[in-house]
């Protein structure tokens, strides 16, 4: 999480670029590093055979929350008129549970 959130207040706040956008971008950089992380380490999955599976089901997976994400955040900016990282910070805690339980599916079958 560390990586989209750096990635979402940089682009955000340095280069001034519009937050959905950041979120958009932040987001493929954050799933490069976390489908690495869950395949190698949290999930110990370092067998390549199942690897184009898994690598095909978390990006659609991925896909969905971005959608989401991107959708939610949105909202909760321009209509609830909360601040954008406070917005993020609650969407990542229901968005980090659903994604836990559905990638430990995806990578220990």
């Amino acid at each position: 999480m560390a990586v989209y959130y750096i990635g979402l207040y940089t682009l955000t706040e340095f280069a001034h670029v519009w937050y959905v956008l950041s979120a958009i971008i932040a987001f493929v950089l954050n799933f490069l590093v976390n489908f690495t992380l869950m395949k190698l380490w949290t999930f110990r999955g370092k067998g390549s055979k199942e690897i184009k599976r898994q690598l095909v089901t978390y990006f659609i997976m991925a896909i969905g929350f971005l959608v989401a994400n991107t959708t939610l955040l949105y909202v909760l900016v321009e209509y609830a008129h909360i601040q954008y990282l406070v917005a993020q910070g609650v969407l990542t805690v229901f968005l980090s549970i659903a994604s836990f339980f559905i990638t430990r599916k995806i990578f220990t079958n």
